[in-house]
């Protein structure tokens, strides 16, 4: 008989949650998910069967790399040198927060933004890049382009942050390609032709003489935990109390 859960709570954001199970004797043991040697929302078991985050992140920028490629091609785009602020960025964080009051085993992935020198003005260009995006990554096994969710913004807060309404006069249009073990692609399109008042280029201004490009495709590998290969046998010894247990609901940050 498997344990049953007898219920989950939280006991002090010190604490974070736990849960109390009882086996098949009866006997109770309390979990605490702040030991959870994973995070919230990932599967350890894909995590465990995913890449080391150096094969991760060499295989991530490969697949840059190969968009970057096709979308030459395709659209005459060219690529800037990486911005100076950017040029020391540690890609790697080791040992990040597991979102249940704990640290995880885990490594977060960040790699150097890709940048356009230029960006397709039109929509059906915008739609052909995210299509070679899409053809790329899916070659990675990454699902399909989505572009950012906007259910819950108003009107005025898409003119003020995004430009326009909808992503056909929007200054910047945002997207996200998920990929195994918590992997992800995020493209973004910056397109101040568009920007009808001139605040989006205000506000880019300063950022000119690092490097960083106003009319951009922008591109970036990351991924939200990737494990270690010599973090794995402490991972899966960590995560055996948690066997069969459904995780609760992480918390806020």
């Amino acid at each position: 008989m498997p344990a049953v859960i007898i219920g989950q709570f939280m006991i002090g954001q010190s604490v974070g949650r736990v849960t109390v199970v009882e086996d098949a004797g009866g006997r109770e043991r309390t979990v605490y998910w702040r030991d959870y040697p994973g995070i919230a929302g990932l599967d350890p078991e894909e995590v465990m069967q995913g890449p080391t985050p150096e094969v991760g992140y060499e295989k991530g920028q490969a697949m840059v790399a190969e968009i970057r490629t096709a979308l030459t091609k395709e659209l005459k785009l060219e690529w800037a040198p990486p911005p100076d602020a950017h040029d020391d960025a540690e890609p790697f964080i080791d040992r990040v927060q597991n979102y249940f009051g704990g640290e995880s085993l885990l490594t977060v992935v960040n790699a150097p933004t890709s940048q356009s020198t230029s960006v397709p003005r039109s929509w059906a260009d915008k739609e052909r890049a995210i299509k070679i995006i899409g053809e790329v990554t899916g070659q990675y096994g990454y699902s399909a382009p989505e572009l950012e969710r906007l259910d819950e913004w108003t009107e005025e807060d898409r003119i003020r942050d995004l430009g326009g309404t909808v992503p056909e006069t929007q200054v910047i249009v945002s997207g996200s390609v998920h990929g195994p073990a918590g992997q992800w692609l995020m493209f973004t399109f910056q397109d101040l032709s568009k920007d009808t008042n001139g605040s989006f280029r205000e506000r880019l201004e300063p950022l000119e003489e690092s490097g960083w490009q106003f009319d951009t495709l922008s591109l970036s590998y990351g991924a939200n935990g990737l494990l270690r290969e010599e973090n794995r046998e402490e991972f899966k010894k960590r995560l055996a109390p948690f066997a069969g247990l459904t995780p609760p609901a992480p918390l806020e940050t």
